[in-house]
């Protein structure tokens, strides 16, 4: 809202508004602007206080472009992560090591006085890929969606304990044991941090592994997200999922160039950045990269290279002059994102026998029942495909032809199971579960395809936003029923059934 903004920001974004939004200029007619409370943002719990960057994502519509979606202003946080991981060595000196959490939160300029039923995205990005990579992605939904008369609050996304920004906040007290069910939980400290500025409804949208966090949070707290949009979730399983060959390939992959420009170049001639959206490049190049030296790279080769800065919640780095050239290295390292894609279960003194007794105090979630799990295993993504059916939110998959996860056999187990179960959303023979494979997508959709991926998810929301209302009428007219003084009370109904005995039990002696 304007009103946690600065002054000078809080100016520009009216100006801006009142130049290119023929709608907010017509509101302004209407309100008396001397009353607006403007004053300084300063978030209990982030630090340091949240920059706002009020730049257009790509080119600044001019008078002839009042259609095209504006820029958010951006505002970052940083939280403390839930205590304590999942895995004793998440952590470097101690369980108690305390993780952050790289937060941005995007606000759409032509609704920052949000009203009652603005949807709140939460999202969850894919192993190895910094949160910015989907502001293209943002920005497609808030015009389709803004085009359909739905207003974005606003859209909230972190970067997992271990990678990108938050890696930079962490690195010093990372350990070698990252879990995907750690991530779930910092969301949900995040957004129950956040509660103010989040009423409902809130939607999830999560790709790749992002998906899985998001599955995950809605079985830990079924009610929260109304609706599901997962892209290519690593939700599959066990038999089925392999992820060796691109930890092989992760863990010999390049991860240093002697400058910004020469990591572009070399980035261009790769097949997988080839296929990308121009803007997702872009911000590929502008977060995925810090300059060096780092923990991990502490040396560094060009003498006129500046020192290292202390990591800060901005991401920002020391701009070197026209003549100098920093070496630069991946944010996300790429031992954490191999660590991420599966987890060691191999043959040590302390865990002499993997495949067949596992040793509990480390590997407590080892299925050895099913596929092979020496040397290395993922569990959570075996596990939470056993959940689906206890799914409350609707779902809508997106898959793709060309990926690997988006096989048929993967496509129909998920519309079978999820959702099914007692507690679950009834699945698809209640019209809670849809999917949508897109021709030629591969596992990489929102990045290749984001115009056809921000279809898909819009026109979903669209029919789920009208659901919730529906659903949100009919709860407030329960409570609406009930005298105010009553409302802590039994009820008259729950009082007169007490007196009656179990269904299908007899008269309990006691």
């Amino acid at each position: 809202m304007i009103a946690n903004l600065s002054p000078p920001a809080a100016a520009r974004a009216r100006a801006s508004l009142v130049r290119y939004d023929p709608e907010f200029r017509q509101r302004l007619q209407v309100e008396d602007e001397d009353k607006a409370d403007i004053g300084g943002y300063e978030e209990e719990g982030s630090q340091p206080t949240p920059r706002v960057n009020l730049g257009y994502l790509g080119q600044p519509p001019d008078d002839s472009m009042n259609n095209l979606t504006l820029s958010p202003v951006v505002q970052e946080h940083t939280l403390p992560c839930s205590y304590i991981r999942e895995y004793p060595l998440a952590t470097a000196e101690s369980q108690e090591d305390a993780l952050h959490l790289a937060i941005k939160q995007y606000t759409p300029l032509d609704n920052l006085s949000p009203q009652k039923g603005d949807v709140t995205i939460i999202a969850a990005h894919a192993n190895g890929f910094p949160k910015e990579l989907y502001e293209p992605l943002w920005d497609e939904m808030h015009s389709r969606l803004r085009a359909s008369g739905i207003k974005i609050r606003s859209i909230w996304i972190a970067d997992v304990a271990q990678q990108g920004q938050s890696s930079v906040l962490n690195e010093n007290i990372l350990g070698n044991d990252p879990s995907w069910f750690d991530h779930p939980r910092d969301l949900f400290l995040m957004i129950n941090h956040f509660r103010d500025q989040m009423p409902q409804p809130l939607i999830g949208m999560g790709h790749s592994m992002g998906g899985a966090h998001l599955t995950a949070l809605s079985l830990l707290h079924p009610r929260l997200l109304s609706t599901l949009i997962l892209i290519d979730p690593v939700i599959i399983r066990a038999s089925y999922l392999n992820a060796y060959k691109l930890g092989r390939l992760s863990a010999r992959r390049r991860d240093r160039w002697p400058s910004r420009a020469a990591a572009r170049k070399a980035f261009e001639k790769s097949p997988m950045f080839k296929s990308w959206d121009k803007r997702v490049l872009d911000c590929w190049m502008e977060h995925a990269l810090r300059d060096l030296p780092t923990k991990l790279y502490p040396e560094v080769t060009a003498s006129s290279t500046p020192p290292a800065l202390g990591a800060d919640v901005s991401g920002s780095t020391i701009s070197p002059d026209s003549k100098t050239e920093v070496p630069v290295t991946l944010k996300t390292t790429k031992h954490q994102e191999v660590m991420t894609f599966m987890r060691g279960n191999f043959v040590t003194p302390s865990n002499p026998a993997p495949s067949t007794a596992p040793n509990p105090l480390t590997h407590p979630d080892v299925d050895t029942s099913g596929a092979s799990v020496e040397p290395f295993y993922r569990a959570e993504s075996f596990h939470l495909f056993k959940l689906l059916p206890y799914l409350r939110p609707s779902v809508l998959y997106v898959f793709g032809t060309e990926s690997d996860l988006s096989a048929p056999q993967h496509i129909a187990d998920k519309l079978e199971f999820t959702g099914v179960g007692v507690g679950g959303s009834g699945g698809v023979a209640k019209g809670r579960v849809k999917e949508f494979t897109m021709q030629g997508g591969g596992h990489l959709m929102p990045m290749e395809s984001v115009g056809e991926t921000a279809n898909q998810c819009s026109g979903w929301l669209l029919q789920e936003l009208k659901r919730w209302k529906d659903e949100y009428i009919q709860i407030e007219a329960l409570r609406a029923a009930i005298p105010r003084e009553k409302r802590g009370q039994m009820s008259d109904g729950f009082v007169q059934a007490l007196g009656q005995p179990q269904s299908g039990q007899a008269k309990s002696k006691l």
